[in-house]
């Protein structure tokens, strides 16, 4: 796994349950990121997701492909990032897995009033298609929820737990 330099990003991962607890209870698990709103925060992204010990190798890789558009829509695209900090969240629940983003930007609010999925479009001035990744997203997961909020943004991404492992 590759590390992120410790003033880019901080890691940790716990359980979320308590030891003793039932299979499904013990199961659950957590683990959050702190990254600057740079492009390195995707590889940076990447390897957090690749180190979650409580996903298989589907969900990681729903995870990773969803997360991995939403981070790079949000540091392209949210500009500005107030503090030029994304927080981002994984855990296990029992209905699933959920992918929270938490950060603050001016801009996300429009964004949201806007659409929670545009449909995609050809922008023909840049020539080339806008809209594709958060359809992508969207078929990827079970859900997606858009929290535009005075102190904090938020979109959480809940996925289906894989049933073949």
């Amino acid at each position: 796994m590759r590390e992120a330099p410790a003033a880019a990003s901080a890691v940790s991962a716990r359980p979320a349950a308590k030891a003793g607890a039932s299979g499904q209870a013990a199961r659950r698990r957590e683990a959050t990121i702190s990254l600057e709103a740079t492009p390195r925060a995707l590889l940076e992204y990447e390897a957090f997701a690749d180190g979650l010990p409580f996903l298989v190798l589907g969900e990681r890789n729903r995870l990773k492909l969803a997360g991995e558009e939403i981070l790079d829509n949000l540091i392209h695209h949210a500009s500005p990032i107030e503090g030029d900090l994304i927080a981002i969240r994984a855990a296990r629940r029992r209905s699933g897995i959920v992918l929270g983003f938490y950060f603050r930007s001016p801009a996300f609010a429009c964004f949201v009033g806007d659409s929670s999925c545009p449909e995609p479009l050809f922008d023909a001035a840049h020539r080339r298609w806008r809209g594709i990744g958060l359809r992508m997203c969207n078929n990827l997961c079970r859900s997606i929820a858009l929290r535009p909020g005075t102190t904090v943004d938020r979109i959480f991404l809940a996925f289906d737990p894989d049933r073949t492992n």
